[in-house]
């Protein structure tokens, strides 16, 4: 979503509260993509791509406004696709209704093309070249913090309704050893949310070194740099 008069685009992180800060933000704003979710969830390297272009021509160019992106706990990230996936229950090939959260969080980090996993991660949507490109990260945990934000540059008081979320919150558990591994597979991830941890922002994001680790998968529905997804 752009909103050139009030300097700042918002680029949607999937499972980041796209759909809850969407449907508030939209009546402000000069763009909207919201479909289909290729295009909805560009990162940053779409972005720069398709749609930077556009604004630029249309008068806005880069400077002029705050590139800016919500972010949350990457473990919560993950889980939030299997809880999202677990809904599933029609014997689709995404669907994790009989994986535990354990399962699902290995066939992941082991990068198992056919598994029902994202094949991407929240670090190379803020990225290109292993440099941050957004000017603002807001923590999904910090609602207080991006509600204000968003509403002091509106000049509106916005009320945030929680949707696509799932019915049932059953903690899902994880065994020392699979929670150690995506410790330190989100090692990139959890450089960025430490940032967020004193403040529930990080301001001045851009430019930033970030090295993200990428593996040779065949991706079937990737929400990075803007390749498509089946959610």
């Amino acid at each position: 979503m752009a909103f050139p008069a009030h300097r700042f685009v918002l680029l949607a992180m999937p499972k980041c509260a796209s759909t809850s800060i969407e449907s508030a933000l939209a009546p402000y704003a000069s763009l909207v993509i919201d479909r289909p979710p290729s295009r909805k969830h560009l990162g940053c390297a779409g972005f720069a791509k398709r749609i930077e272009p556009g604004l630029a021509a249309e008068g806005h160019p880069r400077e002029s406004y705050e590139l800016v992106t919500m972010f949350r706990d990457p473990i919560a990230w993950l889980e939030s696709w299997w809880r999202y996936r677990g809904r599933l229950d029609d014997g689709s090939d995404n669907s994790t209704h009989d994986l535990t959260f354990d399962e699902f969080a290995r066939l992941y980090v082991d990068g198992d093309p056919t598994a029902p996993t994202p094949r991407g991660r929240p670090g190379q949507f803020l990225t290109i070249d292993d440099v941050v490109e957004v000017d603002r990260v807001l923590a999904v945990e910090r609602p207080d913090v991006w509600q204000a934000w968003f509403g002091e540059r509106l000049g509106a008081e916005l009320s945030v309704e929680r949707r696509n979320v799932s019915s049932e919150r059953v903690a899902p558990e994880l065994s020392d050893a699979v929670r150690a591994d995506l410790v330190d597979y989100f090692e990139p991830e959890y450089a960025v949310h430490s940032r967020l941890k004193e403040t529930g922002q990080w301001s001045g994001a851009r430019g930033t070194a970030l090295a993200v680790p990428t593996r040779p998968r065949k991706a079937k529905h990737a929400f990075t740099n803007g390749q498509s997804q089946k959610s």
